[in-house]
């Protein structure tokens, strides 16, 4: 049954709403200062999880053929009471991917660090059930990160340069007064020609480690 109500209904005349008339809808929180670690919360994400091919040299037509591997759509929660950016959401891929310079990957580094971590030998299929169950218990494990401002270059290509990275590169909100903080846009300089393209790219919160 659909939830259709009369727009004249004098239920209207009962409901109460508060918002701050002042307040602007389409600025986002600033993001959390980036000289701190935080604890987060990690919930599976909107896009789940997925399996993909690895890309390898000679991959014909741009189809990947290499091993297969699992990439998790994560959404971290930061921690940090009063401050606006509680529970606030950050978003993170985590894949499979074993790398030859630390022998793990990154979703195996996410479970070692909320204390539930994964065998050393399993198939994907048990690796893909353990770190569900993981992540449905939304563990919590404490992170760190970097401010990041990126552009799609070029427009619509869905590749991204950074222009900025970490909270003391970006200008700070008055110079008079450096407690306020740094503003969180970044000026946008063409990689060529090196003139101001008159753009802002604003910063995001990109975590780079996960720890205990």
């Amino acid at each position: 049954m659909k939830d259709k109500i009369d727009i004249n209904d004098p239920l209207l005349q009962q409901e109460m709403i508060e918002a701050d008339p002042e307040a602007d809808f389409f600025e986002l929180p600033p993001p959390p200062p980036d000289d701190r670690d935080y604890q987060a919360k990690i919930l599976l994400g909107e896009r789940g999880v997925n399996v993909k091919h690895q890309k390898m040299s000679g991959d014909k037509d741009g189809q990947p053929t290499g091993p297969l591997f699992l990439i998790f759509a994560l959404e971290l929660r930061l921690i940090d009471p009063g401050q606006p950016w509680d529970d606030a959401p950050l978003f993170d891929n985590a894949t499979s991917i074993v790398m030859r310079s630390s022998g793990t990957s990154l979703l195996h580094a996410i479970l070692r660090a909320v204390g539930v971590p994964a065998m050393g030998r399993m198939t994907l299929a048990e690796l893909r059930d353990h770190a569900l169950g993981v992540f449905a218990s939304e563990p919590v494990c404490l992170v760190s990160g970097k401010w990041e401002a990126q552009i799609e270059d070029p427009p619509g290509s869905k590749n991204y340069r950074a222009v900025k990275k970490g909270m003391k590169n970006f200008p700070l909100i008055d110079p008079a007064h450096p407690e306020l903080g740094h503003y969180p846009y970044a000026e946008v300089f063409d990689p060529v020609t090196k003139q101001n393209t008159g753009e802002m790219a604003r910063a995001q919160f990109r975590v780079n480690k996960y720890f205990r």
